[in-house]
Order: structure tokens, then C-alpha cells, then sequence
């Protein structure tokens, strides 16, 4: 109480010399410098959540990581040389895909996996904090005698 007291006596007593000519209260900084506007009101320009047509489908993405992973991997036998180029290319074409899909406001994060078929066991696995009705996620993989390759597409919904 004591404290308030004073600090009240402080404002009161105007600028000290000096001093930028500024009076401030323990809230704010510079409040005789805010400008109040009582009768206006502005409506927020962002968007919590997507339109209700506008939602990442996984089931469409992931038809169309499966194409793409289809129509570049049929063809290809698997070389060392040739893996980190084609993973990169790979998760390329599947955003560019992916974003022509058009879902506004959405990134999206591609991870690609390719190694050599030679009949052994793999898992891919991941983790994310995100919030369940906007953000979601698609995958797809794909095989041969001397390919395998799985694909993940994260669509997070950015207000």
C-alpha cells in the first residue's frame, strides 16, 4: 500500500530533470505518448483454421506420392551415386505437387527414404506437435528388385 502511495506521489510530480519528458507508470512505457482510440473497432486479419473445403486431404496426397514415386522409380536400377540426387529430386516434385494441389495457407514438409532393395526390414518413424484438425500427414512407398522408397508429406496449416 505504502509503495503504491509513493509511486502515485512520483507520477504527479512531472518529469524529473533531465530527463526526456516522459512520464511513466510501472505498466507501460511512455503512456502520456499512447494514443487511445475508444469507438473503433478493427477486425483480426488472420485465420485460425482453414476453410472448411480448403483442408489437407491425405488420401489425395498420398495418391499422388505414389504416382510420383511410381512413374521415377520404375525405370532406375539402384547406384550409391545416384541416391542422394534422386531422394532430393523425389521430395521436390512431390511438394511441387503437393502445392498445386491448392490448400491455402498449408507448408509442407517432404521426407524421402531410398536405399537398395535386398529384402530386409526398414522403419521410418516420426513425431510432431501440431494441431489435429488443421495439420495432418500422407505416406506413400514404393518397391522393385533394387529400390525401395518411402515417402512423407506433412501438411501443417500456418496462420
Amino acid at each position: 500500500m505504502d509503495t503504491l502511495l509513493k509511486s502515485k506521489k512520483r507520477m504527479g510530480k512531472g518529469p524529473k530533470p533531465g530527463k526526456s519528458g516522459l512520464v511513466s507508470d510501472n505498466y507501460s512505457v511512455a503512456s502520456d505518448k499512447l494514443i487511445h482510440h475508444e469507438g473503433i473497432r478493427i477486425e483480426n486479419t488472420y485465420q485460425l483454421q482453414p476453410d472448411e473445403g480448403k483442408r489437407f486431404k491425405s488420401y489425395i496426397v498420398e495418391e499422388e506420392m505414389k504416382r510420383i514415386l511410381r512413374t521415377t522409380l520404375e525405370s532406375p536400377k539402384y547406384k550409391d551415386s545416384i541416391g542422394s540426387s534422386l531422394t532430393t529430386d523425389l521430395a521436390n516434385d512431390i511438394r511441387r505437387a503437393i502445392q498445386e494441389l491448392g490448400w491455402p495457407r498449408y507448408k509442407y514438409v517432404v521426407q524421402v527414404v531410398l536405399g537398395q532393395n535386398k529384402n530386409q526390414a526398414v522403419q521410418m518413424g516420426s513425431r510432431c506437435l501440431w494441431d489435429q484438425h488443421c495439420d495432418s500427414f500422407a505416406c506413400a512407398s514404393y518397391s522393385n528388385r533394387t529400390i525401395f522408397a518411402v515417402a512423407a508429406c506433412f501438411g501443417v496449416y500456418f496462420d
